[in-house]
């Protein structure tokens, strides 16, 4: 499924809740959804449960696409901006920056 498609099936499905809910309140729902990731993800690395990583992951994906349709952005395009195939600082791909991983 492309990004667009997932936007649109995300506003199909829930776009009269979410715009009834308004942008703050889904906003809040979003922050849920990436507490419960983090949750998971602090657990010591053979007790995590990537079955409940990945339903968290779509999680965030589907608030994310109900924030976008309330502000009407395309998920699709913004993407395709922030990340056009290289890196942004050096121009590569992969990224060359050497950046601290901490």
């Amino acid at each position: 499924m492309e990004i667009k498609e997932f936007q649109k099936l995300m506003k199909d499905l829930y776009f009269h809740f979410d715009s009834q809910r308004g942008l703050h309140r889904t906003a809040l729902w979003l922050g849920e959804e990436i507490g419960e990731l983090m949750a998971e993800l602090k657990k010591a690395p053979k007790l995590i449960n990537k079955v409940a990583v990945a339903e968290e992951l779509a999680d965030i994906l589907a608030w994310s696409a109900s924030l976008a349709n309330l502000m009407d952005i395309s998920l699709d395009q913004a993407v395709l901006k922030k990340y056009p195939g290289y890196c942004l600082k050096c121009g590569k791909n992969p990224c060359q920056c050497h950046k601290n991983l901490s």
